[in-house]
């Protein structure tokens, strides 16, 4: 033990036996044959990756401890090399997938002592230091890396300094992004670079690159439906035919048009239609959907067929979810006069009760502005809806106060869709809206996918992954 400790300065050096007697000392004997068969010498090791590992160590435990010391070695290999070397050149020829990380000292000094600023969400000298450090070490392979290449170099700094895991996402998400940017911005004067001349006039090409506006997301007159990837209950299965699904919907039509519905009725009606159903909806127009099946005007209906459609209860989660991040939300979002107004109609609340629903109402409407996204892409104030998409519509606002609307409503495709009878609120009216993207089968808005995606993981958990800007304000909350 002590003949590795005092030259694991040379690890790169050692021969497959040396690192077999290595396994022994950390108590890894039984993987030594392993590692023999794979001819794993002293570079070989210090070169594994955690997807390497996984190939060797079947049980996670090993894993865990085997990446422990290997991140140690590496550790200690790394600061022996730059004891003599001030600004250490990056490697000639990098292995593809197996990065040597090379650090100026002081950054070295900063990473050993845990600098608080490396983690920091603002941009600083160490910050970018880091960054710079990154993209020397990879822009020498090539200045467009793949997916991959950045994963790589990336687990192999968490590996090294585990510290600057991040607590959301794969741990390393804010970095990717930040190294990523980098590259963009580098490749922008260097015109004479073969490699950024080939990649510009491959994606030059005619219909390549941005859009221009006029064809860009909100132009279009009508609202851009994507296929259904849910999966959707099979009517056919259960014995229903074409005659029997044309039954269901006469008697779901004229129930619909009652003043007062039979609910249940109409969701049998709904169970026994839904392929059928989304189908429809994907080939025809919102108007023509609504005359078939107008039981779409109802709140309560629309929320059932989302049920049907994911399985989530999304008025209870607004419940219980968004309620509870509600007054966070308020307190966090930019002043703005939105903002001024919504307070003031807090502090005309009567009763406790009241005050509770309209912080809710109020978060609702504040969202998007936490994100810097376009609220008329979720709502509109005394006019019409800007956009096609789905959007709440709040109609005699005392005082432009959208918390002392006269009328709630929700319209998309020039349609105003929902049967209001008094009950609709604004976070009801958000929970309408939410549902007709899913059974309209309705693509995001571009300048609302962060809102929209922070509705979905958190409120309504139906989605696991999310921009690292809108996981970083759920865990401020």
């Amino acid at each position: 033990m002590q003949r590795f400790q005092m030259t694991q300065g040379m690890a790169d050096l050692w021969s497959v036996n040396c690192v077999c007697s290595w396994l022994k000392v950390n108590g890894f004997e039984n993987f030594t044959t392993s590692f023999i068969e794979n001819e794993i010498d002293g570079a070989t090791l210090l070169g594994l990756s955690e997807r390497m590992c996984e190939r060797i160590f079947p049980k996670i435990n090993d894993q865990v401890r085997f990446m422990a010391i290997l991140s140690t070695l590496k550790a200690k290999e790394k600061n022996i090399s730059l004891l003599h070397d001030e600004e250490p050149d990056v490697p000639e020829n990098p292995t593809a997938g197996c990065f040597q990380l090379r650090f100026p000292q002081f950054l070295v000094r900063s990473l050993n002592n845990k600098d608080p600023d490396l983690k920091s969400h603002q941009r600083n000298k160490l910050k970018n230091a880091l960054i710079q450090a990154l993209y020397d070490t990879l822009s020498v392979q090539t200045m467009y890396p793949t997916h991959t290449q950045y994963v790589d170099l990336m687990r192999t700094l968490l590996m090294q300094y585990p510290f600057l895991r991040e607590k959301y996402g794969s741990g390393y998400d804010a970095l990717l992004e930040s190294l990523r940017n980098k590259f963009k911005k580098e490749r922008i004067p260097l015109i004479s670079n073969s490699e950024v001349a080939k990649m510009r006039k491959k994606f030059s090409l005619p219909n390549g690159g941005r859009k221009l506006r006029a064809e860009s997301e909100g132009s279009d007159p009508s609202v851009k439906k994507i296929r259904a990837t849910l999966e959707m209950h099979d009517g056919e299965a259960d014995g229903e035919d074409e005659h029997s699904i044309q039954h269901h919907k006469e008697a779901m039509k004229k129930e619909a048009l009652k003043q007062t519905p039979n609910y249940d009725l109409i969701i049998n009606g709904m169970v026994k239609t839904q392929k059928y159903r989304a189908n429809f909806i994907q080939e025809h127009s919102t108007a023509a959907v609504l005359e078939e099946f107008p039981y779409l005007r109802h709140p309560f209906l629309i929320l059932e067929d989302v049920k049907l459609i994911s399985k989530v209860d999304v008025e209870k989660r607004i419940v219980t979810n968004f309620a509870k991040m509600s007054q966070k939300i308020v307190d966090k979002a930019p002043k703005s006069a939105l903002k001024d107004k919504c307070l003031a109609g807090l502090d005309a609340s009567e009763t406790e009760e009241e005050r509770r629903g309209q912080i809710v109402n109020t978060a609702v409407l504040l969202l998007p502005s936490v994100f810097k996204e376009d609220p008329q892409q979720l709502f509109v104030i005394d006019k019409d809806p800007v956009f096609p998409t789905p959007t709440v519509v709040l109609t005699g606002c005392r005082d432009e106060n959208p918390l002392q609307s006269e009328a709630i409503t929700v319209k998309m495709d020039n349609e105003e869709i929902l049967l209001d009878d008094g009950s609709v609120d604004i976070s009801l009216a958000l929970a309408v809206t939410f549902c007709l993207y899913h059974i309209f089968q309705v693509q995001y808005p571009k300048n609302l996918r962060k809102t929209v995606s922070f509705l979905e993981t958190f409120v309504f958990e139906m989605k696991g992954s999310v921009p690292i800007a809108v996981q970083r304000f759920y865990n401020s909350l």
